[in-house]
């Protein structure tokens, strides 16, 4: 299938590794120029390398800082002609429960994942204007939908990340710029290799040993790659998908088991 990609020109954030570097992988494999967004410049080298593309590039920035960003922005936009396509993925999961997590840790939390993909599109919405349209896919975890004692500041976090999505959709449909969401569950990645899981905490088990355990949770029976996830961020991001706005996909293999 034709996705429509070739030349379109995409920045993935939180590129260097597991999700966003498949991501950053597939989309260039679709024809995408990659600008791959990430905090250490040994990390991103490397995983412009593991691309392999001429049109990837890295560029060193760090989603906290709202002046990173908006160099981010316009340094892309100058190497590469525009933007099309932006894939936030920054920020990880904050495992614990209510007095485990202080206050700071939960703002740095929201920084990353809310307050950066906020102004990521702030910046980049007026050069999709321009371009006439354009993607902003955001990659959230299942905590946003699925609730977890161990996650409550993830569960917080990340349901802001949902109303963050459905309302910027509203805003800029009209501009032909679509909004929507990807969210992984029961992926393996280099997150979930040392990732202390909530099952985990009773078990006291590795992921590999609770494997059988977790994959029994899931009705496709086993965990999936970060390939999956990248494949439906390339499809969102294609013509394939112009009629889908303020979605959040659940790449999961059917574990999660909310209807909304």
């Amino acid at each position: 299938m034709q996705l429509g990609l070739t030349g379109k020109v995409a920045l993935i954030s939180g590129g260097t590794s597991g999700i966003g570097l498949a991501i950053a992988q597939m989309l260039a494999t679709e024809g995408c120029k990659v600008a791959i967004c990430g905090r250490d410049k040994a990390r991103l080298d490397r995983a412009v390398a593991a691309v392999k593309s001429a049109e990837a590039k890295g560029f060193v920035a760090d989603v906290c800082k709202p002046a990173d960003i908006a160099a981010l922005v316009d340094n892309v936009t100058k190497a590469c002609g525009g933007i099309d396509i932006v894939v936030s993925n920054a920020g990880t999961h904050l495992p614990g429960r209510l007095d485990e997590i202080t206050s700071e840790a939960l703002q740095r939390h929201f920084q990353t994942k809310v307050l950066g993909a906020w102004e990521l599109a702030r910046r980049v919405v007026p050069v999709m204007k321009q371009r006439g349209g354009g993607r902003i896919i955001v990659v959230i975890g299942q905590a946003g939908k699925v609730p977890q004692a161990n996650a409550i500041a993830s569960t917080v976090i990340n349901a802001a990340q949902h109303a963050f999505v459905k309302s910027l959709s509203d805003e800029l449909a009209p501009h032909g710029i679509l909004v929507n969401a990807v969210c992984p569950s029961r992926i393996r990645s280099p997150l979930t290799e040392s990732l202390t899981l909530h099952n985990e905490v009773y078990y006291g088990r590795s992921l590999e040993q609770q494997e059988s355990k977790w994959g029994a949770e899931v009705p496709l029976g086993h965990w999936g790659t970060p390939e999956d996830i990248a494949k439906a961020v390339a499809f969102l991001a294609s013509d394939r998908a112009a009629f889908i706005v303020g979605a959040n996909i659940d790449v999961d293999g059917g574990h999660q088991r909310s209807i909304f």
